[in-house]
């Protein structure tokens, strides 16, 4: 085990956290994969293998299967989506007035680049007070049901005008599906699992991916922990949700940052994937992610201090950070406390996997810090 090992695991372990699978990789090659257990867990394999929700870490990799398919298919990024899905021309737009939740009707033709830069109006029940109410009152499906009802959720802003996190990504997969014929998973394998090797990345993961699935811990405010695994059905729904439904491994995940890695130091500003990380919003303000749901999520001001920006399936800083990553990097995280950070101008990549709730917890968020400021002090050099 390596220093740059060492610290880490010293640093989870004073943190009491359960597991963490991380890794860097550059363009090149896989640097390094490293895992913590902690020793009063239940143990998982002693290896990169363990199998992870991913989460809201699927939203890059929709971004960029939705790019691949619209690019073979000749379809402009501003081109009504409801040409292919006439449905989604039926959402109003919600608001609320005199403690009454109206509706109105939207007369803004929803683009696949509202979609992928969150600017088309859709917002994430956790995060959006009306559509929080709207399910309290059984009036909208919630998203832990496993299907697609949870899509009929109604707009809470005019596309275009303001960014918000929501479930635009869970639209653009079944847009995908409808433009190409093939299913969510089958885009997959095409664009990325087959040309890339990856073998335990999928929308469909099988039943034998099941034995080393990677439980799931809620820690409460005292800072204890329960095994939750049972309840979280993530990653084995019937419906392939282009927000949130991949699993993978570190490593697979860290071959696809190595491919993105990749193509923008060769192919740079003539590729598909260079549209990720271009501030996709222009002067619209990425808001702070208020919870509804304290149990999966807390309050989160992402990166107060720093000027940033949204690509398409990636957060952008504008300008460096501190110790860390270089401007125009992108990154994000999921649900379950996954983190990443693609750094294409110091060359690096950075992959953090734990599933722990609620999101944003402090000692996760401490820990993944951590992990990339040792990362570029110890191993990079930029």
């Amino acid at each position: 085990m390596s220093s740059f090992e060492e610290e880490i695991n010293k640093t989870c372990l004073k943190l009491n956290i359960p597991f963490v699978d991380y890794g860097i990789t550059s363009s090149n090659e896989i640097s390094l994969e490293g895992i913590f257990r902690h020793p009063e867990f239940p143990i998982l394999p002693q290896d990169e293998n363990s199998l992870f929700r991913m989460a809201s870490m699927t939203k890059p990799i929709t971004a960029y299967l939705t790019l691949a398919v619209l690019n073979d298919n000749r379809i402009d990024l501003h081109e009504d989506v409801g040409t292919y899905l006439p449905e989604i021309n039926n959402l109003k737009i919600a608001y609320k007035e005199a403690e009454t939740i109206q509706y109105k009707k939207n007369n803004v033709a929803i683009s696949f680049h509202h979609l992928l830069n969150c600017t088309s109006g859709h917002a994430y029940e956790h995060h959006d007070p009306l559509i929080s109410e709207l399910i309290s009152k059984k009036e909208v499906a919630p998203m832990k049901n496993g299907d697609d009802a949870f899509l009929k959720a109604p707009l809470v802003f005019t596309p275009g005008k303001k960014w918000s996190y929501g479930i635009s990504y869970g639209w653009l997969g079944k847009a995908i599906e409808a433009i190409s014929g093939l299913t969510l998973d089958e885009n997959l394998n095409k664009y990325l699992c087959n040309p890339l090797d990856l073998k335990q990345t999928s929308f469909n993961p099988t039943q034998s991916s099941k034995v080393i699935l990677a439980p799931v811990y809620f820690r409460d405010s005292e800072g204890s922990y329960s095994d939750i695994t049972t309840k979280i059905t993530m990653g084995f729904n019937p419906f392939h949700y282009g927000g949130g439904g991949i699993t993978s491994t570190l490593n697979d995940y860290l071959k696809i940052l190595q491919f993105f890695l990749k193509v923008m130091k060769y192919d740079g500003e003539n590729s598909i994937v260079s549209c990720m990380f271009r501030n996709q919003i222009g002067n619209l303000a990425i808001s702070p992610l208020k919870s509804f749901n304290k149990s999966l999520t807390l309050d989160y001001e992402i990166y107060p201090n720093v000027e940033k920006h949204w690509g398409y399936g990636l957060l952008i800083n504008s300008k460096k950070m501190a110790n860390k990553r270089k401007a125009g990097s992108g990154s994000w995280a999921g649900v379950l406390n996954t983190y990443f950070w693609v750094d294409p101008k110091s060359d690096v990549a950075g992959v953090f996997l734990t599933q722990t709730l609620p999101c944003y917890s402090p000692n996760l968020l401490n820990a993944f810090e951590k992990f990339e400021e040792l990362a570029y002090k110890r191993l990079i050099r930029c």
